[in-house]
């Protein structure tokens, strides 16, 4: 498998999701589940962020979540300013997954990671 964005210094959600697919079919096709396991701990040690790296998620508003900016074709339009006089609206399952769950992290991939610290990121 060769997944390779900016020459082999970063990788994607799409590869990582990827191995934990091939893992598993293989696990189907052996019965051995090892190498899944494997693949899902690759992704929630390097893709998925730990609590500790999203301090500040207990600082977010769920009564006014974001804002919004116009949507322009050409990027020297960007960047865009925020139209103060549009609501975005409110989160309507902050409270939810809070009390499922009992913290404010998110359980999600980062959709590029920099897995040789080329950049610099950590």
């Amino acid at each position: 498998m060769v997944e390779a964005p900016d020459y082999g210094h970063e990788s994607t959600s799409e590869a990582v999701s990827y191995y934990a697919w091939l893992e598993a079919m293989n696990g189907n096709l052996n019965n051995d589940w090892s190498g899944m396991t494997k693949a899902w701990d690759v992704a929630e040690k390097y893709f998925i962020p730990s609590e500790s790296q999203q301090r500040a998620m207990s600082t977010y508003k769920p009564s006014s979540p974001g804002g919004y900016c116009d949507e322009y074709p050409s990027p020297s339009n960007y960047p865009a300013q925020q139209q103060s006089n549009i609501a975005a609206g409110a989160d309507p399952l902050h409270d939810e997954l809070y009390k499922a769950y009992n913290t404010y992290a998110m359980y999600g991939m980062h959709w590029l990671v920099d897995v040789d610290n080329w950049y610099g990121f950590g």
